[in-house]
């Protein structure tokens, strides 16, 4: 008699029921790779104005100038607008060379390299089995619980 246990391939007169005495995981370790997140804090010399006044100083003579350049041009309000904007931009460089110089901290993150670890995983199952007064062992894929199918080949009479 030869036991198998695949129970789609064959006549299913030829099956008998086992009775399983033990099932045990066979376990296999895996890696996995995840990328290794760093962050840093940065330290930055940033100069800031003392005030806004240079800005809006700036802002003010712009638009008075540029009003003052297009005073006889259709398009006074865009000569106003682009001298105030001018104007204010200027203002904001002077402000800034004259400000308080001020340390920023700030955080920055990136991956560098990965970091692996190591797990365990089921890989399938050593199954014991008993069938007609005898014990069996096999891999299977899943635990098929207390009872299982098991081909027996049937003996040829001559």
């Amino acid at each position: 008699m030869t036991a198998c246990t695949s129970y789609s391939q064959h006549n299913r007169q030829n099956y008998q029921m086992a009775t399983v005495t033990q099932a045990q995981p066979v376990y296999r370790t895996i890696e996995i790779h995840k990328p290794r997140r760093v962050c840093e804090e940065r330290q930055q010399m940033k100069r800031h104005a003392d005030s806004a006044a240079p800005t809006i100083v700036g802002a003010i003579v712009g638009g008075v100038l540029g009003n003052t350049i297009a005073r006889n041009s259709s398009n006074r309000g865009l000569g106003t607008a682009a001298g105030a904007v001018i104007g204010g931009a200027i203002g904001n460089d002077v402000g800034q060379k004259n400000g308080t110089d001020v340390m920023h901290h700030e955080t920055v993150c990136y991956e560098s390299g990965t970091d692996v670890e190591y797990q365990s995983v089921v890989d399938g199952y050593q199954v014991t089995y008993q069938l007609q007064g005898r014990e069996y062992t096999t891999l299977m894929d899943r635990d098929p619980g207390p009872q299982m199918p098991v081909y027996v080949e049937p003996v040829n009479k001559r």
